[in-house]
């Protein structure tokens, strides 16, 4: 006997699950193959998301294309040091992995069954989780952050340092400056160095989540332009979801922004 007291079957549990799981499931076809999003959840909150490239006869390479591992060394990650490289190596081995510098991919014979695709998927994640065994460096001056500060404090405005704000999707996002005026204006710096494409597809559902949830809503992103690679799609994002999307060096831009307030 099941103590728990509503009309729930196996059946429609299962249902609801796999329901759920399609819904988020996103396939796509490449000239080259597939690329899939899973219904797997990375550290920071993006779907887990691989490639299949047809490689037949013979079979099909599964591969994150550099994405996962490229991704924890933009954020300060070692692959050298002693415990880190041991605790990757042993991930490798367990599922099955191979690598080729930041790239994670596994050969399939003949076509890949659910199984493959899903541990494929569980493995990248187990990677993405090998953040937490890093001590984060010491970071440098942040160039980005302290002309902010200059700024508001040369206009006289009041800037809310890590503000959380409800979406409608979503709650609590944190933005690293919020502006209190009838039209409030959140501003994100990207901190991330080298390429933030993923980074920008992030806040791009984010800042429109947000807008749902605040209408009068002006979002902004800063960006460091000699650290930062701002690739023609980061841009379209960008300029697309904010209103307000340039380097730390266009002063006049920030503070026209910025505006009466």
């Amino acid at each position: 006997m099941n103590a728990f007291n509503t009309p729930l079957t196996i059946d429609e549990l299962r249902t609801q699950l796999t329901g759920c799981w399609n819904d988020l499931l996103e396939i796509e076809i490449r000239k080259d193959g597939f690329s899939l999003a899973l219904p797997h959840v990375l550290p920071d909150g993006w779907q887990v998301g691989f490639d299949l490239l047809s490689h037949f006869p013979a079979g099909v390479k599964l591969t994150d294309r550099g994405k996962t591992l490229g991704a924890l060394h933009a954020q300060g990650q070692s692959f050298t040091n002693g415990h880190t490289r041991e605790c990757l190596e042993k991930v490798l081995q367990d599922w099955g992995i191979q690598r080729d510098g930041f790239e994670l991919f596994q050969w399939v014979e003949g076509m890949p069954d659910g199984e493959a695709l899903h541990c494929f998927g569980q493995a990248l994640i187990e990677m993405a989780h090998l953040t937490l065994l890093h001590e984060p460096r010491q970071k440098s001056e942040d160039m980005t952050d302290q002309r902010m500060r200059k700024i508001f404090q040369d206009h006289g405005v009041e800037a809310k340092s890590g503000a959380y704000l409800n979406g409608q999707a979503r709650n609590r996002i944190r933005i690293d400056y919020l502006v209190e005026s009838p039209a409030p204006k959140a501003f994100q710096l990207i901190h991330r160095q080298g390429r933030i494409l993923d980074v920008m597809e992030v806040w791009g559902w984010r800042w429109t989540d947000l807008r749902k949830g605040n209408p009068r809503l002006q979002p902004a992103m800063i960006y460091d332009p000699y650290h930062q690679e701002i690739d023609q799609d980061s841009r379209a994002i960008g300029e697309e979801v904010c209103d307000l999307f340039c380097s730390y060096e266009e002063t006049d831009r920030i503070h026209a922004f910025l505006g009466g307030i």
